[in-house]
């Protein structure tokens, strides 16, 4: 499968259907999406992956990472992250975090495939920042679990 990963231009048309697939709370959408730097995968002309990366000072943080699901299993999302994590060391960065939720087996995996190691745990995290609990894999995403690379 052909694809190419860009960085999106201030005016761009963001796919913000993609953005919620990885954060269902539109207002931390708008919180961390202006100060994001955003980079979009297409196959075939269409958007089929999204990631923001906030860059503060010499560290970043992944804020959000999403493919199409008709996309995933295909190497997107680890294109993606690679992509991300090349431009964050050209960025002079030194340390690159990424969060996500405790039912979310398939990131687990793929942010340690990729070397980021587990740094912390924000309890119930998921119970409080969001209205309605959320389920993936049949468990219950409660806590945020906190991953960092060392760029």
């Amino acid at each position: 499968m052909e694809y190419s990963i860009g960085q999106a231009q201030p005016g761009d048309v963001l796919p913000y259907h993609l953005l919620l697939l990885a954060d269902e709370n539109p207002l931390l959408i708008e919180q961390y999406l202006p100060r994001s730097l955003v980079y979009v995968v297409h196959v075939n002309g269409q958007a089929q992956g999204i990631c923001l990366l906030e860059p503060r000072g010499e560290h970043g943080e992944i804020v959000s990472i999403a493919v199409e699901p008709s996309y995933q299993g295909r190497g997107l999302g680890r294109a993606l992250l690679r992509h991300v994590t090349a431009q964050s060391r050209q960025l002079g960065l030194q340390q690159l975090l990424i969060k996500t939720g405790n039912s979310g087996i398939g990131q687990i995996a793929l942010y340690q495939q990729e070397g980021f190691e587990l740094v912390g745990l924000n309890l119930n995290y998921f119970l409080h920042a969001y209205p309605q609990p959320i389920w993936e894999n049949n468990i219950q995403c409660k806590h945020q679990l906190v991953f960092e690379l060392r760029l």
